[in-house]
């Protein structure tokens, strides 16, 4: 077994050089019934004495701000007893709780050679802790406030798999064997990713590697690396030649909320890494939901119109049922939400979808951490345990969409109406926020404009038809009376739900319009 894991003290160690952008979570509360996170002023013992991550913090002019990349703090409390590590330094000290107030005394700092702008962090820290009056704690996040009730420092609990293959890491900073870390050259970006198997691969900046790794039960050994420098300036093969050589010293790694630490037999960070995951950057629809088991509780089938998107500051998505938005967080591999509302009704009580939807709400409040998996994005508890699989959204615009049915009812019952036969209907997107397309009537075609204001919510707006083929008798052919129901479904679509097989477009829960990609549409024909 690992020295880190065999004793209280070794659970103190973190990733003093860890990082991730990450913002104050607050406390989660939805707005649909039974799906509520618990908070309590009046935390217990055990509710605080746990290892605690540090992911914001209120900076010296008052301002919240995000961990810098590569730069993590710990708070371990237990007993009486805080210790942890800052940027470039650990801690131990004493601390008293009588819920909600909590105070830390004045703490014995072992400082360690780094950067300036990591030691004005450390100071900042030690600040706040020295600040702190009261905590208010969650399943899985402590707020530390100062005596105005002003957060000075929010952290969490969340526990994550000792797996390194859970992502693609990006190196934030290099040490050396006497315990001076310094953050890597900016714009080189070196990373590396540990593949299922046994091999690392990756790039110096100015170069690629490749080697091996084992692991045994929290210790890891990197061997047989191989690489090929090109291009590099003096400093970046410095910095290349440092990294590579550094693999050999690596005797033990640790996954935390804020990304990696690589390690030496003396316990020094010699890698800090963060993920490379940009959770911003797709709309994700869900494919699995998992009971308290571990099996299935839903499938793609019941879940392909429920969709949600992490922004900077806020989540936003659709049930099955209806758009909701709320606040949260998705950085390094912490993941969180807060404030969930539905921005509609919800599901109505006799909806086949309203335990689709109450689900994945309930999963959404409850994920503390997540992991990339090739395109597939695992949400986790705060314990680690799977709760939601997910895939990215498929890109709306870049296809042609052929349609190949349209909902001739608007109440009761869905009516797919197939398009009539030696028809083409279509739609393409661009880039630009404009829509264009066969109507299906004689040379008609069709220009509009389109906007999209919160994920999978979609505004066709200005629709115009050029073309006169649908006048006088002939408004009262087939292809003309299709030409008019794709308008009138095309013009209230509020959701879409794209995907590589094929694109909805629906009102609310219901669909209006199926589509396929224009080659799968000919093979069709």
């Amino acid at each position: 077994m690992s020295r880190r894991h065999t004793t209280i003290r070794d659970h103190r160690r973190s990733s003093r050089d860890l990082g991730a952008a990450l913002v104050m979570l607050v406390s989660l509360a939805i707005a649909l019934p039974g799906v509520t996170a618990a908070q309590d002023a009046n935390f217990t013992d055990q509710q605080v004495n746990q290892r605690w991550q540090l992911l914001s913090y209120r900076d010296a002019e008052g301002d919240i701000q995000t961990v810098p990349a590569g730069v993590g703090a710990t708070l371990q409390l237990w007993a009486g007893n805080a210790s942890g590590e800052a940027a470039c330094s650990s801690y131990e000290a004493s601390f008293k709780t009588s819920a909600p107030t909590l105070y830390v005394d004045p703490p014995t700092v072992q400082r360690f050679t780094c950067d300036p702008a990591s030691e004005a962090f450390d100071e900042v820290f030690y600040q706040n802790l020295a600040a702190t009056t009261s905590a208010l704690v969650t399943d899985s996040i402590m707020t530390l406030r100062n005596e105005i009730d002003e957060p000075l420092m929010t952290l969490t609990r969340a526990v994550i798999d000792q797996d390194p293959t859970v992502a693609r890491w990006e190196l934030a900073r290099i040490g050396s064997p006497d315990g001076t870390i310094e953050p890597v050259i900016q714009g080189l970006d070196p990373w590396l990713e540990f593949l299922r198997g046994g091999h690392v691969v990756g790039s110096t900046g100015c170069g690629s590697f490749l080697g091996s790794y084992e692991i045994f039960d929290g210790t890891m050994r990197i061997s047989d690396v191989a690489y090929r420098l090109e291009g590099c300036t003096e400093s970046a093969r410095r910095q290349a030649e440092l990294m590579v050589e550094t693999f050999s010293d690596i005797t033990d790694f640790e996954v935390l909320p804020a990304g990696m630490a690589l390690e030496d037999d003396a316990g020094r960070t010699r890698l800090a890494l963060v993920p490379a995951i940009d959770m911003a950057a797709r709309t994700w629809t869900p494919i699995e939901i998992l009971d308290a088991n571990g099996d299935v509780a839903f499938d793609e089938a019941s879940l392909a119109t429920s969709t949600v998107k992490f922004q900077d500051r806020s989540t936003e998505g659709h049930t099955a049922c209806g758009a909701f938005d709320g606040k949260g967080l998705s950085s390094g591999l912490a993941l969180s939400t807060s404030e969930l509302t539905l921005t509609g009704k919800p599901c109505a009580k006799k909806s086949p979808f309203r335990a689709v939807e109450r689900a994945f709400l309930e999963a959404l409040a409850n994920t503390s951490s997540h992991a990339l998996r090739g395109s597939e994005l695992e949400l986790k508890d705060v314990n680690g345990v799977t709760l939601m699989r997910l895939q990215p959204q498929a890109d709306l615009v870049g296809t042609t969409w052929v349609v190949t049915h349209l909902n001739g009812n608007l109440r009761g019952k869905v009516k797919q109406v197939e398009v009539v036969p030696e028809t083409v209907v279509s739609a393409a997107f661009d880039e630009f926020g404009s829509v264009i397309g066969d109507t299906g009537a004689g040379s008609d075609y069709y220009t509009a404009g389109y906007r999209s204001p919160a994920a999978s919510s979609i505004v066709i707006e200005d629709l115009d038809v050029n073309g006169t083929f649908c006048k006088g008798k002939r408004a009262q052919g087939r292809a003309c009376k299709q030409e008019a129901l794709f308008l009138d479904r095309l013009g209230r679509a509020d959701t879409f739900i794209p995907s590589v097989t094929g694109l909805q477009l629906l009102q609310g829960s219901r669909p209006l319009i199926w589509f396929v990609p224009e080659a799968a549409g000919a093979v069709a024909e």
